[in-house]
């Protein structure tokens, strides 16, 4: 019996000598053992090359009193490849050998300094002369709890960053791996452009066009460096714009060009996000005469958000001039097509006979200057200091007798050449239109819609001494 238990013994402290030394020849040499320091830094968002050499893709929506001409291109406030410090953020780094995760530390950077947490490796030890691939990641970024896969979800890529660099270990005592940490996804915010001033917020909304349409969930493998992804559902999100800043009339030089701006908030989607699966859906907000109603149905029908990009919306909102047509029909060119307009409309007929007014779309006596009236007949100045509903109407001015100084219907008299030549105007083509009424020369009460609503201007027209404001936007 104490024969058999030797043998039993030696056979186990054999074992244990032969499993030590397998050990021992897996073990850095503690002479050639090093301390790692690590910084960080993270990338801000990168600017599109492509997108901005490319002409932007454009397509047109109607918003109902106004369309909008929507293009996607790279933000212009961002700058390729800057960098900015951090301060106060935790990271887990990670060193690996091929497929071999080597080591790994968590800890948080003070922006000059990386501490290990208390339950944490203190050190990453590492074998001086080989060389390893670093992959460092933030609390945004959620590791497999059974393998190496790192985890980003839609809700939490805003703020998701992940670092990787490769480092040869060499001799100094403590060696620094510095990380640049860049954004997982990609960014996205919408801008309003106009030719004159936006007085409101425009309200909007944010959504998908079908359910399970964009990815939500991104996993990386950090050794094969692939992704997959899940597609799922967004919660919709509040997309407001705010009123434009830029100063009112003269910013855009009356209207010459697009220099109002409202830009919303910004929004975060995973890579490989599709334009074409968004929509934006407006809830409230006028620029033109009407509240914006109606939706972008797809942000863009190309783009295809790729990681650390930022892209801008651009949304050119023009008015939708409502057009007086010769068969006595009203309305947008693009819902009349095929008539011919003969005037745009500045003020709608509210149901009152005679209550709506259209401006002729060209001069009368071909642009040519002609004389008000006799030179040797008086005129009247009694309002001249009133505001534009002391006035007569034009119509009645250039038809009725009765408000004429003269008692004289200055439509048909050539002794008064600018009222003869309004009401003799031909149109171009011939007017079926049994609701079109006489053409006529306006007076100081006329003007007045056409400075609010065609030029959306400010003031009081016909005021004596009064500068009015307005934009002109030229007609479609």
């Amino acid at each position: 019996m104490k024969t058999n238990s030797k043998i039993m013994i030696l056979a186990a402290l054999a074992g244990f000598l032969a499993s030590s030394c397998g050990n021992e020849n897996n073990t850095p040499d503690p002479s050639q053992e090093q301390g790692i320091t690590f910084s960080f830094e993270e990338q801000n968002y990168e600017s599109d090359q492509d997108l901005t050499r490319a002409v932007p893709r454009t397509e047109t929506i109607n918003l109902g009193d106004c369309e909008a001409e929507v293009s996607v291109e790279n933000d212009p406030d961002t700058t390729v490849n800057k960098t900015r410090a951090i301060t106060n953020k935790h990271y887990t780094i990670r060193a690996y050998q091929g497929s071999v995760k080597k080591g790994e530390i968590k800890g948080t950077f003070n922006g000059t300094k990386f501490t290990a947490d208390s339950n944490s490796p203190q050190d990453l030890i590492l074998e001086q002369g080989q060389t390893y691939d670093f992959v460092a990641f933030n609390d945004d970024v959620t590791p497999s709890s059974y393998g190496e896969e790192l985890t980003v979800s839609i809700d939490n890529v805003g703020n998701a960053y992940i670092g990787r660099t490769t480092a040869t270990i060499t001799q100094a005592k403590k060696q620094q791996i510095a990380f640049e940490m860049k954004h997982v996804g990609a960014r996205l915010r919408t801008r309003f452009l106009c030719q004159k001033h936006i007085p409101n917020n425009i309200t909007a909304t944010l959504s998908l066009v079908a359910a399970s349409s964009i990815p939500v969930s991104m996993t990386n493998n950090p050794v094969t460096q692939t992704q997959t992804y899940t597609q799922g559902t967004m919660t919709p999100q509040v997309s407001n714009s705010p009123a434009s800043t830029e100063a009112p009339y003269t910013a855009s030089n009356g209207g010459q060009t697009f220099a109002y701006t409202s830009t919303s908030n910004y929004h975060y989607f995973l890579p490989s996000t599709e334009g074409s699966k968004l929509k934006l859906t407006f809830n409230a907000g006028t620029v033109f005469w009407k509240p914006i109603t109606g939706d972008i149905p797809k942000l863009n029908a190309t783009l295809s958000m790729q990681q650390g990009k930022s892209y801008l919306v651009k949304i050119k909102l023009k008015p939708k001039f409502s057009y007086l047509f010769s068969d006595g029909a009203w309305g947008t060119l693009s819902a009349n097509p095929g008539k011919t307009p003969i005037g745009v409309v500045v003020k709608e007929n509210n149901g009152t006979p005679n209550s709506g007014l259209a401006m002729a779309l060209h001069n009368a006596n071909n642009g040519n200057g002609c004389a008000w009236g006799p030179t040797n007949m008086a005129g009247n100045n009694s309002v001249k200091n009133h505001g534009p509903s002391s006035y007569d109407s034009g119509y009645n001015l250039t038809w009725r007798a009765a408000s004429s100084y003269y008692n004289i219907v200055k439509a048909n008299s050539g002794s008064f050449p600018a009222f003869y030549y309004a009401a003799q105007y031909y149109p171009g083509v011939t007017v079926t239109g049994t609701n079109i009424g006489k053409w006529f020369l306006p007076g100081g009460r006329d003007i007045d819609p056409v400075m609010r609503n065609l030029y959306w201007g400010a003031g009081t027209p016909g005021e004596y001494g009064t500068h009015v404001w307005g934009y002109g936007v030229p007609l479609e």
